[in-house]
């Protein structure tokens, strides 16, 4: 009997385990990358509303616009498939086969008075396998909320990681003489002004909470450093000495970290929030600007002209020891860590053009990820599957986004000024 327990211990112990395994279609770290077809028909819905395609049409967009998925076109789906029920039982997963798509999604929507109920479940074609089920709930107004949010859980289910449909991105806009700092859902809606200064603000941070927003202002007529708590809508810190403040980032949830100048000395302090005090960690004549940490704190990129040109160092924290990185071409800038420390995303003069580039965090295999023109000012986003940075397209400053290897460019749109210096919202 003892024996026969264990036995059946092992067997669902196995069972659940190649249940969690094959819940992981795609490597999305991977040197390729093979996208999945999926489908998504209309939603079915209790009520003859418009609501239902709009939720189906903007799930297609978001796991287009993730670069794993290639949505079926709905002139795809014949009326056959279009009446089957959501349930798995109710599905022709041969015919679905048939058409190539290897991923399902089915929909059920109910509304009632302001408030929506989407019952969702996402089966593989080849098996039936349910990869996904949840019932989604929210108001009315928050519908597309409700599908950013499926649309990353699908992209969980699928890769292991964390989507970032549902993210919201930090950005500067405006023109010339004016600049604000700006926040707005990933795809364009809910535009909230975070600054009002009436002037230049530039080059925004938020730290990993996602409570602090550092930037620099022209304000009071001169470059000073702001810290501003998010949630008190207060500033907690201000360095309004003379000299330049640019290059602003965050070590950790408390802890900010900046580049100073004055006349032809810099310098890079950290900024505890908590206690409002600042330190300097590396200082020389000369640039010394743009610091960024490893996510483990222990290593600090930054850029320097010691060398005659601008370039890119790594700093040991530890150690204290500090290594050159780049050494082709002679201007190398803006270099931001990855969250996961793998990788090292800078800005590169090539051939005339200002060029988005990686590299491993000890300089080796350097890779170009765009081809021509005025690119500037990468960000990781918070999975580091993502590099989110400006352009400069005709005569208007633009936001794009592309995988980390430099797939699947696409353009961004979240006001009708330059928009420049994007950074995700933790």
């Amino acid at each position: 009997m003892k024996r026969f327990s264990l036995l059946i211990l092992l067997i669902f112990f196995l069972f659940f385990s190649i249940e969690a395994e094959a819940k992981i279609y795609l490597d999305v770290y991977g040197k390729s990358l093979k996208k999945i077809t999926i489908a998504v028909p209309y939603f079915k819905s209790d009520k003859i509303t418009r609501l239902r395609m709009d939720m189906t049409e903007l799930l297609n967009k978001d796991l287009d616009m993730s670069g794993f998925f290639i949505p079926a076109p709905q002139t795809l789906f014949d009326r056959e498939l279009l009446d089957e029920g959501i349930e798995k039982r109710e599905i022709r997963f041969g015919n679905w086969r048939s058409l190539g798509v290897e991923l399902i999604c089915k929909g059920l929507l109910q509304e009632k008075d302001d408030d929506l109920i989407l019952d969702v479940y996402v089966y593989d074609t080849l098996d039936g396998t349910l990869v996904h089920a949840n019932k989604y709930k929210g108001k009315a107004d928050g519908w597309r909320r409700i599908v950013h949010k499926l649309a990353d859980d699908i992209i969980f289910a699928v890769t292991g990681e964390k989507g970032i449909m549902s993210s919201r991105i930090v950005f500067v806009s405006g023109y010339r003489g004016k600049k604000e700092i700006y926040a707005a859902d990933f795809d364009g809606y809910n535009v909230k002004r975070l600054t009002n200064y009436n002037s230049i603000t530039l080059s925004p941070s938020v730290s990993p909470n996602s409570r602090y927003l550092a930037y620099t202002s022209y304000v009071r007529g001169r470059p000073n450093l702001y810290i501003l708590d998010m949630e008190k809508n207060i500033e907690v810190f201000v360095d309004t000495d003379s000299g330049m403040k640019t290059g602003t980032s965050w070590k950790d949830k408390g802890t900010f970290t900046y580049s100073f100048t004055s006349g032809r000395r810099s310098i890079i302090y950290t900024v505890d929030v908590g206690s409002r005090t600042k330190k300097p960690i590396l200082s020389g004549d000369g640039i010394y600007a743009s610091p960024s940490f490893s996510p483990d704190g222990t290593k600090m990129v930054f850029v320097s002209d010691m060398h005659g040109t601008p370039q890119i160092f790594l700093k040991d924290m530890i150690t204290g020891e500090t290594k050159r990185l780049t050494f082709s071409g002679d201007y190398n800038t803006a270099p931001t860590f990855s969250p996961k420390g793998d990788l090292i995303a800078f800005v590169s003069k090539i051939e005339g053009s200002f060029e988005i580039c990686t590299m491993n965090p000890d300089g080796s295999n350097p890779r170009l990820l765009t081809n021509g023109g005025l690119n500037d000012s990468p960000h990781f986003s918070p999975c580091g599957r993502y590099i989110i940075y400006s352009t400069l397209k005709g005569n208007r400053y633009s936001i794009s986004i592309m995988l980390f290897n430099g797939d699947n460019k696409r353009t961004l749109k979240f006001t009708e000024g330059d928009e420049t210096q994007p950074v995700f919202m933790p």
